[in-house]
């Protein structure tokens, strides 16, 4: 991230001084490093536009709006993700694509996170900038990352600064986030540097952002901001503090999966959740609504990630029990493990126009968990000669027969 929060985050104006604000690569990083997630390259820009285009209701975007920049006006659509901690408020962050009336495409990344100890989760409230100190009444702070996909990566070239603009929100259910946004904003490049044309403004309809219990709820104010820059303490000191902040944090721990009880995995595979300031929490028992697992290995502990794009799942290499045999009697027990470790939700089976488990090759298991766009999304499981796991890989763009 840089030399530093300050040295990250200086944007030098014209006449002016610079800037002390967190880099919004900083904020997204903390409230979420797996944001701003790109469709898989092969995906091109010409299949997003037909997936835009796309006349099924069950893909319209559930987030849509208007983006203006340089007098060009160019249509959003996306989706996102909020939390809430019943100490620190709300966050809520969301990914879109940006289209112009040519059909070329941007993606945009924005961060909402409370500003000077709102708690507000649901009503009216300002939007601002991290430059700015105090607003009165409920206020988030809005940044953004604007960039391009390139070879299948998020390219950022500039952040979106919030000026001022205003938020509507309402809980419609627990898990669910609704309302709308309107902001004006200037941009800056990556070095925090003003940009030629540099105003632009956002609107958006938000039909609905889903709960994710793995976003953390950042609050973040220029006070924070400059606490956080103050000149280092002796290592006595910091060693005094970091023992205190360890024991005032809470961890519940229970296994989930044995060998015993399961016969696919060799190692115990553990359900965790932590509070940190413990002693200051108002939480009991467990906080997420989305459990969190990893297990042991000899002295590694090996934490499960659930997937959100194609990748690997090296998880499973160590997992599972060498003398298991994946194949038509073993496949939904299989499933029934990736479906603890990812949640129920995470399975949409409903969506899904073909059987849920496929063997495609001997050497190859499909588990499909729902759709993207026009595609399914899926596990594969890789196996030997003898029907022993070697590699489980996620995949958002999968076909019945590979």
């Amino acid at each position: 991230m840089g030399a530093g929060l300050l040295a990250a985050g200086m944007a030098q104006a014209s006449g002016s001084e610079p800037e002390e604000r967190m880099p919004a690569g900083m904020l997204f990083d903390m409230v979420d490093p797996t944001l701003c997630m790109m469709p898989p390259q092969e995906v091109d820009d010409a299949a997003l536009v037909a997936m835009l285009d796309s006349d099924d209701p069950e893909m319209a975007p559930p987030v849509t709006g208007a983006w203006e920049h340089r007098g060009e006006h160019w249509r959003a659509y996306g989706q996102g993700w909020f939390n809430v901690s019943d100490s620190s408020g709300m966050v809520a962050a969301t990914e879109l694509i940006l289209r112009s009336e040519s059909d070329e495409l941007q993606h945009l990344c924005l961060v909402l996170s409370p500003h000077q100890g709102t708690q507000m989760v649901a009503g009216e409230a300002h939007l601002v900038g991290p430059t700015v100190e105090s607003v009165d009444g409920d206020t988030f702070m809005v940044v953004g990352l604007l960039g391009e996909r390139l070879e299948g990566e998020f390219d950022s070239h500039a952040e979106v600064l919030t000026q001022t603009g205003s938020l509507e929100l309402e809980r419609p259910a627990d898990d669910i986030l609704a309302g709308s946004l309107a902001f004006d904003a200037r941009l800056v490049d990556m070095q925090g540097q003003p940009l030629e044309n540099a105003e632009a403004s956002l609107t958006l309809e938000i039909g609905e952002l889903h709960r994710e219990a793995a976003m953390r709820v950042v609050n973040w104010g220029s006070d924070d901001l400059e606490e956080a820059s103050a000149p280092a303490v002796s290592e006595e000191e910091l060693a005094e503090v970091r023992a205190l902040f360890l024991d005032d944090i809470r961890l519940e721990l229970e296994p989930a999966l044995t060998p015993d009880n399961n016969d696919i995995v060799q190692h115990t595979v553990y359900r965790y959740d932590y509070a940190t300031f413990a002693s200051r929490s108002e939480d009991s028992g467990w906080r997420s609504t989305r459990e969190t697992f990893f297990y042991r290995d000899g002295d590694q502990l090996v934490p499960f990630q659930r997937p959100s794009t194609d990748m690997d799942l090296p998880f499973f290499e160590g997992l599972v029990d060498p003398d298991f045999v994946l194949d038509e009697a073993s496949a939904g027990d299989f499933r029934s493990l990736l479906m603890t470790l990812t949640g129920e939700d995470f399975f949409d089976e409903d969506e899904v126009k073909l059987d849920n488990i496929v063997n495609v090759r001997p050497d190859e298991w499909i588990f499909f968990t729902g759709t993207f766009f026009d595609h399914y999304k899926a596990f594969a499981a890789y196996t030997d000669d003898e029907g022993r796991v070697e590699k489980v890989v996620y995949r958002l763009k999968q076909q019945p027969a590979s």
